[in-house]
């Protein structure tokens, strides 16, 4: 008899062991699994704006107008002014309510970063746009909490500072007329690389993953890039059929140390879409690979179009 319970009592053990063991494979699987991934998750509100020419809106939207902005990625909305800007648009928050909206779409902290907006003016009429979320400057408008303006680009606008195309402004533009694909397709080999490091910069992960070629596991060097805080491209230059050599500064995340590092990109496809190798962008995420350490330069916090 006892060793019949001895028996029972090991069968138990084991079987609640082996419970347990199944339990948190299958929350692993749940958590790490089935979690979606960078590349894939959606990332805007649906909500489209016309791809106008900047030309155009500088009649339709003029110096002194109300419009609405909507957030494409969250959907959030708040009230402006444009109160001036002769290459772009210079707006301010209506009311601290919608300064504070605004803010909500930065996640509660002003950032150079670009974002993807809709301009609705009073007629109702949708504009795609892209807005950067720094105050700076100056402004006009009492108590609504916004130290100074922000600006808001629009197709092929330019900066008031180098009075050029921003290729961020313009990409995020391109995302809320929903023309990315086609704009794309446009774009030359190099300035295929170009819009990837600037997609890397601006954190739209699903961008940068659209421009890899999938020779390798592309979730994983995703997870990577996105350890990046900012990077720029300092040099490029053709070595021959679809290959670059690039150099680029990079500051990671929780880093004080911006970083130089050089590769060689190389180029997928006979004709566009062009899309990058990623097996070539290995060596910009993988450990001992940097080339020179340099003190961050000022020239980082200065990546908005200054009013001159």
């Amino acid at each position: 008899m006892i060793n019949v319970h001895i028996h029972k009592m090991m069968i138990g053990v084991i079987g609640a062991t082996f419970f347990i063991l199944f339990a948190l494979l299958l929350i692993f699987k749940l958590v790490f699994t089935n979690s979606p991934s960078p590349e894939v998750i959606p990332n805007d509100t649906g909500i489209y704006g016309e791809f106008l020419p900047w030309q155009e809106v500088n009649k339709i939207f003029p110096k002194g107008s109300r419009a609405g902005v909507i957030d494409l990625d969250t959907g959030i909305t708040f009230q402006i002014q444009r109160r001036g800007g002769t290459s772009h648009a210079d707006v301010q928050p209506l009311t601290a309510d919608d300064t504070a909206a605004m803010k909500r779409a930065y996640n509660g902290q002003w950032s150079w970063r670009r974002r993807g907006v809709i301009i609705q003016l009073t007629d109702g009429t949708k504009i795609a746009a892209s807005m950067a979320g720094m105050p700076h400057g100056q402004g006009a408008i009492p108590d609504n909490d916004f130290d100074g303006h922000f600006c808001i680009h629009f197709r092929d606008s330019k900066t008031h500072g180098s009075h050029k195309v921003d290729l961020a402004h313009q990409m995020m533009v391109w995302k809320a007329a929903h023309v990315l694909d086609q704009q794309i397709m446009k774009l030359n080999q190099e300035e295929i690389i170009n819009l990837f490091f600037t997609a890397i910069n601006q954190q739209e992960y699903n961008t940068v993953g659209q421009l890899i070629h999938a020779d390798i596991d592309i979730q994983r060097l995703l997870l990577q890039l996105q350890q990046i805080s900012k990077i720029k491209i300092k040099n490029i230059k053709a070595l021959g059929e679809n290959q670059y050599a690039i150099s680029v500064r990079i500051i990671w995340n929780d880093s004080n140390r911006e970083l130089g590092q050089d590769l060689v990109i190389s180029i997928s496809g006979n004709e566009p879409p062009w899309s990058i190798e990623g097996s070539s962008i290995i060596d910009l995420v993988e450990p001992g690979t940097i080339t020179t350490i340099v003190p961050v330069e000022d020239s980082w916090n200065l990546e908005e179009d200054w009013d001159q």
